[in-house]
């Protein structure tokens, strides 16, 4: 009967996850809530699952997840529409990158006196933005579509920083050497080597499946060269994700990557990732991020409502630091709405939830803390996410943000001459 059970289990989760999608878009309630609080309750709360129990399963899980979402992050990522809105997405990307990291490592140094790896881990892995939310949620605010379009690109430029900086980190808590020496060897081999084989690797794809013709009908066979890049990248110990991300890059920004030598070569790159595809990869995402974020209900340790408690207080700091971070990067004639959503869309996601587990699965002593103070960060910093996009959308917390930012400059010109004749 266990596994009759386990079976419809998986099935009513899948259902879940379609009703949750459906109404994040009614009720502009991200999904992730839905699927983490069902988590909590049949874990922490309930305790019908033990967390501990999916220990083996949940490293090659955690992989998957993050082979298949790196790679659409990285298709998602237009070259093209990065140098259109260049200037503003990364300002706020960069900026709000480093604020959070410079907090997140400032307050968990002060909090838990964790080493200054860990801390730097924990601010890395959460310096990004969820696309998923920030994506559902834009869309449904009236602001300017080049804010929009900044918010949804950061949200994909982000992830960047978000792993390439995370990872390199975890190599050096694993070799547990600091070295200058050893810093600048472990970047070399982590960031640059890697995104050398994604990019390669998209090129031979591109031309294998130029040759075979027929590799294009089937659906799994851009996924299974995917998988040999990575395990390859992994089994050289270079960093497979960061291979996994420029493999997604390069495949959805061939002509900007392609030397001339080797347009008669590779001719037509069109045709590389057809829509079909694209939707495969994107079900493959819903269904392993459904999963995932129910792991991440499962994973929060409710006995150590200390973690969970310093987690929102964590994440409010975070939020408060988002404000500088918009007041630096903003221009100043950008509509106070405009302001105020840039200040609120700094929700979490599935790349930091993944990241957050990998100490854990390499057996690092922090391991354990460092996945609960992530994962409750994410659950708050959602929360938070879609209480002030409620409270912004029905204009209640609009004032906040006119003493925050200002007065929009077109109300300052409609109150001039009525100033002046005042004051005749």
């Amino acid at each position: 009967m266990y596994t009759p059970i386990i079976i419809i289990i998986i099935g009513l989760f899948i259902f879940w996850g379609h009703y949750l999608s459906g109404v994040f878009e009614r009720k502009s309630i991200p999904d992730v809530l839905g699927l983490m609080f069902i988590g909590i309750l049949i874990g922490p709360v309930f305790h019908l699952i033990d967390p501990s129990s999916f220990t083996n399963f949940g490293s090659l899980f955690s992989n998957l997840v993050l082979i298949f979402i790196l790679f659409e992050s990285g298709t998602d990522l237009k070259i093209s529409e990065v140098k259109a809105s260049f200037k503003e997405s990364a300002g706020i990307t960069t900026i709000g990158f480093i604020l959070t990291l410079v907090t997140g490592f400032i307050l968990c140094k002060i909090i838990f006196g964790l080493p200054v790896l860990s801390c730097l881990f924990i601010g890395a892995a959460l310096g990004g933005t969820s696309s998923a939310v920030v994506v559902g949620l834009v869309k449904r605010i009236p602001v300017k579509s080049k804010t929009s379009t900044t918010l949804i690109i950061e949200s994909a430029e982000s992830d960047v920083f978000t792993l390439a900086i995370p990872l390199s980190i975890l190599g050096l808590m694993v070799t547990g050497d600091v070295h200058a020496n050893t810093v600048i060897s472990q970047f070399i081999s982590s960031i640059i080597l890697s995104l050398f084989i994604g990019i390669f690797g998209a090129f031979l794809w591109s031309y294998i499946i130029n040759k075979f013709p027929t590799l294009k009908a089937t659906k799994f066979s851009t996924p299974a060269f995917l998988f040999i890049l990575y395990g390859l990248t992994e089994y050289l110990k270079f960093s497979g994700p960061l291979t996994a991300l420029s493999f997604g890059i390069a495949i959805g920004n061939l002509q900007y990557f392609e030397p001339r030598l080797l347009e008669k070569v590779i001719p037509n790159q069109s045709i590389v990732l057809p829509q079909s595809e694209k939707d495969f990869f994107s079900e493959m995402v819903f269904l392993l991020r459904t999963f995932f974020f129910v792991f991440i209900g499962l994973s929060i340790q409710i006995d150590r409502l200390d973690w969970l408690l310093w987690g929102a207080l964590i994440t409010f700091a975070l939020y408060v630091v988002r404000i500088f971070a918009v007041k630096i990067a903003i221009k100043k004639d950008t509509p106070v709405l405009d302001k105020a959503a840039i200040s609120i869309m700094i929700p979490k996601g599935l790349g930091a939830a993944v990241i957050a587990t990998l100490p854990l699965q390499q057996g690092l002593p922090d391991g354990n803390i460092i996945q609960s103070i992530c994962f409750s960060i994410i659950l708050f910093s959602t929360v938070y996410c879609a209480g002030l996009f409620f409270l912004l959308k029905q204009e209640i917390s609009l004032p906040f943000y006119i003493k925050v930012f200002g007065k929009d400059k077109s109300e300052l010109e409609e109150q001039t001459p009525q100033t002046v004749q005042l004051q005749e």
